[in-house]
């Protein structure tokens, strides 16, 4: 009974350990003053906000090829941009999910929890978004996605009004680019 026992508190610790690896670091909250573009530049709010289904799944944007941030859920990310056509673009970033369900599941997890630095280093890049930006505009976008039962999940970007934007903003974080 006692070889039971240490079988579950390694388990429960090993599995406490790998969810640590699914971590989605971000910075401080958005605050509703930062909003105001400059006269000369654009400046574009893209935010995921606390929708239940895709809350697993974290998204690298880019402008063109030029990265900006990891979005994932509850997540906002601004930028301004001179005035020009941007192409915002999205990759699926993937966290392994760990079940291990003996002792021998919990050491092959942690090997594999190991390796998984690799799982994100292929960056297959969806297009989102492409439009015209304006001097002095700002443009807010709502990350979202169509999922299927076969398919990886495809992002899109909704434009959402500043109103509607600024309410369903508050209590997000800002996105940060490490990934």
């Amino acid at each position: 009974m006692k070889f039971r026992n240490i079988q579950i508190y390694t388990m429960l610790f090993a599995t406490a350990f790998l969810f640590g690896c699914a971590s989605k670091p971000v910075g401080e909250s958005f605050v509703k003053q930062d909003t105001a573009a400059d006269t000369d530049k654009a400046r574009v709010f893209i935010y995921k906000n606390k929708q239940l289904y895709g809350s697993a799944f974290s998204w690298l944007i880019t402008e063109g090829d030029t990265e900006l941030a990891v979005m994932s859920t509850n997540t906002y990310f601004v930028f301004d941009s001179t005035p020009k056509m941007l192409t915002l673009k999205a990759d699926l970033r993937s966290t392994p999910t760990y079940f291990p369900t003996s002792p021998l599941g919990v050491v092959m997890d942690t090997i594999g929890a190991a390796n998984a630095h690799e799982t994100n280093s292929k960056i297959k890049l969806e297009e989102l978004h492409t439009f015209s930006a304006s001097p002095g505009t700002t443009y807010y976008f709502r990350l979202e996605f169509k999922h299927d039962v076969v398919s990886s999940p495809q992002p899109y970007l909704v434009a959402v009004s500043e109103e509607d934007a600024l309410k369903e903003m508050q209590g997000t974080r800002l996105a940060l680019l490490e990934h």
